[in-house]
């Protein structure tokens, strides 16, 4: 059975540093651990087994006090010191598995402890520390990465909370670099202001917090790397006052894309809070605008399901972030919201504006279309010569024509005129040798098979759009139409007919790190295999879809697993 495993290189939740592997050295002391330092100044301790994690931290609070046991003990959290895990870290790999389970299926149980003393405590130990280091042949490396030019400091210097509001309110972006260069706590005088009674400057913030950040991160790295870290802290915490916090973080993101980049995970597990989904897809798109690709290669199946909220703002917002980020496979449900009238308010990173559903839609399409554009012009040095390859212009141009009636017709619920247009789209289509507009095509001529009860055309038609995304490695429509197959499978009552492809589909969702998806087919999965008679391996695909919820926060799904899972143990096991 596929499993969830996505292995990432572990990251200092305080700086936002790539970890080198941490070092097994001697002596030993409280356990068997390994160590490693980062040029931000956190120490970090390792456990294989994770069950030494009170060990760890002593062992790791050591090495941040140069062994120095009264000093340790004289510490106060959060004052003196802040303290970070990291969990599901595998040290032969130096990888971390967020979802516990190695590519072999094997749990994994490192935890990473971390410690960073405050900066004048570590100054008041610098030399015992250097000592301890260099006994145990460590070298931290401060790793001072930045996207764009880097800066260098100016001569220390104070800005009053006035100036800096003037700077922001103005937008003033010489004098902000030269505040960020010299004023050591701009960025909490900055983040200040988006508590403003004022919309406009409280913009202005978000956008200034991001600026300074890339300034910021070439002089004073750790800085950055706090502020996330507690950007994102009160953004999960109910009780915090966070207006503007998600957005900062998405801003940060935007400026320092290599640094952290790895942040969008961040942003994309947000999406679960439904008060803070407007947020997270304004960031979202803030971040697409400059790295596209940051996006792309996280979980952002999600997204294609805000297309269908309730909230005008939250399908606008969507329909923004998917083409800007250039999503395949969103073209289909962008096209049905273009006559969608639901307004909502947005910031363009210039100006306040009310945009309409529909208005999203179809700019979203058009970026869409811009960037197909420019995968043919790039294409086109080998299209050219191969007959039929493009098509005529003019016939081109009558095929999508008829492609956009049916599908407009199919959303009205005029199925059979929807089919007729389709068909002859389709003809056209093939004529051209346009395969990615014959799996769009085919895509819409099975819907309109199963609405009207033709399920083994229906099904002939997604299999064929589903070969051609597998042979573009498009993986996000082969996911929706894997999805459609299963559907129809389910209604036709054929559910082992529909467990090849449930298993095909869970293959995606772990390419594309769609962990909820991947849930919701372990679970189909399981529900086939228990039909089938075969409760050990039922109870393995429960087991994985419940270890997934729980992860991802899904209290209810993990209780209705956890109570089918009981049910299906108790039952005495066949023959």
């Amino acid at each position: 059975m596929a499993r969830i495993s996505d292995g990432r290189p572990p990251q200092c939740p305080f700086c936002g540093t790539v970890l080198e592997a941490p070092k097994e050295l001697e002596p030993k002391r409280l356990g068997d651990f390994a160590y490693g330092a980062c040029g931000c100044g956190a120490v970090y301790v390792c456990d294989v087994t994770g069950h030494n994690l009170g060990a760890a931290l002593v062992e790791a609070m050591m090495l941040a006090c140069g062994d120095d046991m009264d000093l340790m003990w004289s510490l106060t959290p959060e004052e003196d010191y802040g303290e970070a895990r990291i969990e599901g870290y595998d040290l032969a790999r130096n990888l971390v598995f967020p979802a516990g389970r190695n590519p072999e299926g094997d749990r994994v149980k490192g935890v990473i402890t971390l410690i960073r003393l405050d900066p004048e405590v570590a100054e008041a130990v610098g030399e015992r520390r250097r000592a301890r280091f260099a006994a145990y042949g460590l070298d931290p490396k401060a790793t001072r990465e930045v996207d764009g030019p880097s800066y260098t400091p100016l001569p220390p210097r104070r800005y009053s909370k006035r100036e800096v509001e003037r700077r922001v309110r103005l937008w003033d972006e010489a004098g902000l670099v030269e505040m960020a260069r010299s004023d050591p706590i701009i960025l909490n005088k900055i983040q200040r202001l988006l508590y403003s009674p004022d919309p406009e400057l409280r913009w202005q913030a978000v956008k200034a917090v991001g600026l300074a950040s890339r300034v910021v991160q070439s002089i004073r790295p750790g800085q950055v790397g706090d502020l996330l870290r507690r950007l994102h802290f009160s953004a999960t915490d109910s009780a915090a006052a966070n207006w503007g916090a998600i957005e900062s973080m998405g801003e940060i993101i935007r400026n320092n894309p290599r640094v952290y980049g790895t942040f969008v995970s961040q942003l994309f597990g947000l999406l679960r809070h439904a008060e803070s989904r407007a947020a997270v897809l304004w960031a979202l798109g803030r971040v697409a605008e400059r790295s596209p690709e940051l996006l792309k290669s996280s979980a952002f199946f999600t997204l294609f399901d805000l297309l269908e909220s309730e909230e005008p703002e939250i399908r606008g917002l969507a329909a923004w972030v998917l083409g800007t980020m250039g999503a395949r496979g969103a073209e289909g449900r962008l096209a049905r919201m273009v006559e969608d009238g639901g307004t909502f308010p947005f910031f363009d990173g210039e100006r306040c504006c009310t945009m309409t559903v529909g208005e999203a839609a179809r700019e979203a399409l058009r970026r869409l279309e811009e960037k197909e554009m420019e995968r043919e012009r790039e294409a086109k040095g080998e299209i050219e010569g191969q007959s039929g390859g493009q098509g005529d212009p003019q016939e081109l141009e009558r095929a999508r024509s008829l492609y956009r009636e049916g599908d407009l017709m199919l959303a009205r619920g005029m199925s059979l005129d929807a089919l007729e247009k389709l068909t002859e789209a389709l003809s056209l289509f093939e004529g051209m040798g346009r395969t990615r507009e014959v799996a769009n095509t085919c895509d819409k001529l099975g819907d309109c098979h199963l609405i009207r009860g033709n399920f083994r055309d229906a099904i002939a038609m997604y299999q064929r759009a589903l070969a051609i995304c597998e042979k573009a490695g498009d993986s996000i429509s082969g996911l929706i139409i894997l999805d459609k197959i299963t559907d129809v499978y389910k209604k036709e009552g054929r559910l082992e007919s529909a467990l090849p492809y449930y298993m095909h589909g869970l293959e995606l969702a772990e390419e594309l790190r769609e962990a909820g998806r991947a849930c919701l087919y372990l679970t189909a999965i399981g529900d086939i295999y228990q039909r089938q008679g075969r409760r050990e391996d039922a109870l393995d695909a429960y087991r994985l879809a419940l270890k997934i919820a729980k992860g991802q926060g899904a209290r209810e799904r993990a209780r209705i697993l956890e109570e089918g899972i009981a049910r299906l143990e108790a039952q005495p096991q066949a023959g």
